[in-house]
């Protein structure tokens, strides 16, 4: 399953956690009131949390998962779209492995500061012109090593 959570995170972020909870649910094969005994919880609460009227706490996340036997990264998922900072927030760059090597290099403290900070800059500017472009219509194009709104 963990290769499935790989490749669904992004997605995963933008679905709401109702639906979320739900589709892990369904794939166990659990019934709501089998995940709820699990988990320690009263089976009405997880009827409310599918039918979204009501958002769990975090601990409660945690737990859900914990009787799901969710991996790393569908836990992540599951925190993430209840609106909590995942375990690992690498496992939100799964389908964007670049993000996740700029990550771990931002943190590697044998990186030497003023490498890290020149990456930083560099994303801050692909950033910007991402957005100038999104607003202009025009694409990012790269010529000669610099990259500008096209």
């Amino acid at each position: 399953m963990d290769d499935l959570q790989g490749s669904r995170s992004q997605q995963i972020v933008m679905t709401g956690f109702a639906p979320l909870l739900r589709e892990y649910r369904d794939r166990r094969r659990l019934s709501q009131s089998r995940l709820a005994e699990a988990a320690g919880f009263d089976h009405s609460y997880v009827s409310r949390l599918e039918s979204g009227t009501r958002m769990p706490a975090r601990d409660a996340v945690v737990k859900l998962a914990d009787a799901m036997g969710l991996g790393d990264g569908e836990r992540d998922a599951l925190l993430a779209s209840a609106g909590f900072m995942p375990g690992k927030i690498e496992s939100l760059f799964a389908n964007e492995p670049v993000l996740s090597e700029v990550l771990g290099l931002l943190q590697d403290r044998a990186v030497p500061d003023e490498v890290r900070d020149d990456v930083r800059r560099m994303i801050s500017l692909l950033v910007r012109q991402a957005q100038r472009a999104s607003t202009t219509g025009g694409g990012l194009s790269i010529h000669g090593g610099s990259i500008a709104a096209a």
